[in-house]
C-alpha cells in the first residue's frame, strides 16, 4: 500500500512526517519546489514536484487499488478535483480535506459521486471536540468511544484531591479506571503501587456517569455552561456556535474584521456577533467577560489565543479554550494556566491515522502529541482474539486494555475476562508499542511491498517541464 499526500502546508506535513515515522510507502506531492525540497530533505518520503490535481504526476506513478490519496492542499475545490482525478486513475481509497460549511450543507451531489470515501474537516472536528469540553467543563480534555457509551476524561491532580498519597491499588472505586498519568509531559501507564502527585495529569476512562462521580470524588465536580464568548469569527466559530445553540448555550463572538463580523451576525442569528479585537481588554471588561461562564480563543495566531486565555482566566471566567496549532506551545499553554487546548492538526491526523491503518480500529485518539495512542478495536467473530482471556495475551508492559463493551455492558477488564465477537475494546499504549498491539488485534495493513521503494525513496525530486 503507498499513500499520496498531495499539498505539503502544516496539515500535509504533519501527515507526512507521522506516516513516514510509521515507515508507510509515502510520496508527497506539491506544486512548491521548496516545499517539495523540504519534505525531500527532512522526511523519508518520495517527494514530487507538481499539479496533483492533473493527470501529471499522478499518472507516472502507476495508482492502483492498494492505493490511499490524501488531499489537503488549502482549496477545498481542488481538493475534490485531486480525489476525482486519483479516483479516475485507480486509486483506491480518497481522502480530502473540506472545510467550508457551504459543502456539507449544501452539496447537490453525494461525495460518492465525487469519488470521495472520507471527508476530513479539521474545523468540524475541532468545534466538536470544543463543545464536548465545554459540556464536561472540569476537563483538560474529553475523548468518546463506542458511540458515546465510554468517556475518556482528562483532570489535573491538584493538592486538594483526595486520592493523594493513596497507591493505585488502594483506590476502590468501581466502574472507572486510571488508565495514563502525564507526569512532567511524560505519559506512563500506572501499576498498583503507583500514587498521584500534584500537577500529575491522570486520564480515567469508563462509563459516563461514573467517570463523572470520580471526578467529583477527586474534586472536579462538573459544572453547567450556559454561557461562552468566542474570540475569533473562524469557521471553527461558526461550527461551535451552531452546535452551542443547539444545546442552549447563549454564545458571544467577538470578530476584527468587520466583513467577518457582519457575515457571522447574518449566518447565525441566535448567537450575538460583536465587531472588535478580543485581545483588547477595555473591550472584554465592556462585554461582560467576567459573568462569562467559558471562553474560547480562536484567532489565526497561537500567541493571541494563550494570552487572551489567560486574561480571561485572571479576569474569573470559570474555564477558557485556547487553539493553538504548534504542537510545542501546548505544554506552555497548559503550564501558564489554560484549562484546556485543541490543536486541529492533531485531531485530523488521528483521524487520517485511523483510516489509513484500516482493519479493526474504529476510533484512534493521539496524546500529547502522538507520544500514546488511545485505539478502538472491534472484535470480529474470525478473529483470533475471540474467545481468549486478557491474561494468555501477549501484551506490552506499556499499554492496557482499558475497558471492554460487550453486548452493551461496559466492563473495566481483569485478566480472567474473555473478550468475545462482538466487543469493542478500548487500548490505551505509549508509541513505541503501538505498532505491536496493531499486529495483536489484527488491523491488517499492508504498509510496504514495492521492491525497491526504500531504496529509491527520498533520492528522486520529480519535476514538471
Amino acid at each position: 500500500m503507498r499513500i499520496i499526500v498531495i499539498g505539503s502546508g502544516k496539515l500535509g506535513y504533519q501527515i507526512a512526517e507521522a506516516l513516514s515515522r510509521e515507515k508507510y510507502d509515502l510520496i508527497v506531492i506539491d506544486s512548491d519546489n521548496r516545499v517539495v525540497e523540504k519534505a525531500a530533505d527532512t522526511l523519508d518520503v518520495l517527494a514530487v514536484y507538481g499539479n496533483g490535481l492533473l493527470a501529471e504526476p499522478l499518472g507516472r506513478l502507476g495508482l492502483d487499488k492498494d492505493d490511499v490519496v490524501i488531499a489537503v492542499t488549502g482549496s477545498d475545490e481542488s481538493n475534490i478535483l485531486a480525489c476525482m482525478s486519483a479516483k479516475s486513475l485507480g486509486a483506491g481509497r480518497t481522502i480530502a480535506r473540506i472545510r467550508g460549511p457551504e459543502y456539507t450543507r449544501g452539496l447537490a451531489i453525494s461525495l460518492n459521486q465525487l469519488n470521495i470515501d472520507y471527508v476530513l474537516n479539521p474545523d468540524l472536528s475541532t468545534a466538536t471536540e470544543i463543545k464536548n469540553l465545554l459540556a464536561f467543563a472540569p476537563a483538560r480534555r474529553v475523548e468518546t468511544f463506542v458511540e458515546g457509551k465510554v468517556h475518556m476524561v482528562e483532570i489535573s491532580v491538584t493538592d486538594d484531591n483526595p486520592l493523594l498519597g493513596l497507591s493505585l491499588k488502594e483506590y476502590d472505586f468501581t466502574g472507572v479506571l486510571i488508565a495514563a498519568i502525564d507526569r512532567g509531559g511524560d505519559i506512563t501507564i500506572p501499576k498498583g503501587n503507583d500514587c498521584l502527585k500534584v500537577g500529575d495529569n491522570i486520564y480515567v476512562i469508563g462509563e459516563v456517569h461514573e467517570v463523572a462521580q470520580f471526578c467529583r470524588l477527586a474534586g472536579k465536580p462538573s459544572y453547567k455552561i450556559k454561557t461562552v464568548m468566542l474570540v475569533g469569527g473562524s469557521r471553527i466559530a461558526d461550527y461551535l456556535a451552531r452546535d452551542l445553540h443547539d444545546a442552549a448555550v447563549r454564545v458571544k463572538i467577538i470578530e476584527k474584521d468587520a466583513a467577518r463580523a457582519k457575515d457571522l451576525s447574518l449566518e447565525l442569528p441566535d448567537a450575538l456577533v460583536v465587531h472588535g479585537d478580543g485581545t483588547d481588554l477595555e473591550l472584554l471588561l465592556a462585554e461582560d467577560i467576567a459573568s462569562t461562564d467559558a471562553f474560547v480563543a480562536l484567532t489565526g495566531i497561537d500567541e493571541e489565543n494563550m494570552v487572551v486565555s489567560l486574561l480571561a482566566k485572571k479576569l474569573g471566567v470559570k474555564k477558557t479554550v485556547a487553539k493553538v496549532n504548534r504542537k510545542g506551545y501546548v505544554s506552555i499553554a497548559e503550564e501558564i494556566g489554560i484549562d484546556s487546548v485543541v490543536t486541529p492538526g492533531l485531531i485530523s491526523l488521528s483521524k487520517i491515522l485511523r483510516l489509513v491503518r484500516g482493519g479493526e480500529v474504529v476510533s484512534l485518539i493521539l496524546l500529547l502529541g502522538g507520544q500514546g495512542e488511545v485505539m478502538e478495536f472491534f472484535i470480529s467473530p474470525s478473529s483470533h482474539l475471540a474467545g481468549r482471556k486478557i491474561k494468555e495475551l501477549k501484551f506490552p508492559k506499556e499499554a492496557i486494555i482499558t475497558t471492554i463493551v460487550h453486548q452493551g455492558q461496559i466492563i473495566i477488564p481483569h485478566g480472567n475476562d474473555r473478550l468475545e465477537a462482538g466487543d469493542r475494546v478500548i487500548v490505551l499504549t505509549q508509541f513505541e508499542e503501538a505498532e505491536q498491539i496493531r499486529e495483536l488485534f489484527g488491523t491488517g495493513e499492508r504498509k510496504t511491498g514495492r521492491g525497491l521503494w526504500d531504496s529509491i525513496k527520498n533520492a528522486w525530486i520529480f519535476t514538471d517541464n
